[in-house]
């Protein structure tokens, strides 16, 4: 496999992009897509990316308000710079579009052992893009221009070991039963009972 610096569009899609009634796209979608129906877009050559791009450095071969649905499973962790990436997602989708994935929580062990990992994420992360604040502890929205609206956000409580798996299934419902009750986790008991993923969805103004 070969990280290319140039775009390659394997099937020709670009061209009819602004075309398309519907458009799915999935962010470093790697070596299987989630969906035949989404276009695939990954750094890397692999069977299963119909547009191999460094991600890194934007979208720029995506028209403004384009994409519908913007997919990314444990991709956001690998930028330096996720203000950049999540002002080309807001660019390219269309008005009510949404962004819809998965990134490591801070307190998963497994994070720090990835060496391609850049940021972290927390239960408060998503709320810089949004002027929506929906949690007691108020963050700073005035970092970008960039207006999300948070329609979901959830932790995610995993262990690979099946009998831990069973109480971590538990502290998964329990903990995100309300806001208070993830803020409660994140604030006091992140460092004791660690968790394995942060689940988000985020709409477009």
């Amino acid at each position: 496999m070969v990280l290319h610096d140039k775009i390659i569009d394997k099937h020709n899609l670009l061209p009819g992009i602004e075309n398309m009634e519907w458009l799915a796209i999935e962010l470093g979608c790697g070596q299987k897509k989630m969906s035949e129906d989404v276009i695939g877009i990954d750094a890397i050559n692999t069977e299963a990316a119909d547009i191999i791009a460094d991600i890194s450095q934007g979208l720029n071969f995506l028209p403004d308000n384009s994409v519908d649905i913007i997919y990314s499973n444990h991709v956001l962790e690998h930028f330096d710079d996720l203000g950049f990436i999540m002002g080309e997602i807001y660019r390219v989708l269309k008005p009510g579009g949404k962004t819809i994935g998965q990134v490591p929580h801070f307190s998963n062990p497994y994070y720090y052992s990835d060496p391609t990992h850049k940021t972290t994420f927390g239960l408060y992360t998503f709320s810089y893009f949004t002027s929506e604040q929906q949690f007691k502890r108020k963050v700073p929205s005035f970092y970008n221009d960039y207006n999300f609206k948070l329609t979901k956000i959830k932790i995610i409580f995993y262990s690979p070991f099946k009998l831990i798996n069973v109480l971590r299934k538990i502290f998964t419902l329990v903990f995100n039963s309300s806001r208070l009750m993830q803020e409660y986790y994140e604030g006091s008991l992140s460092t004791v009972i660690p968790a394995h993923e942060i689940e988000f969805e985020l709409e477009k103004s």
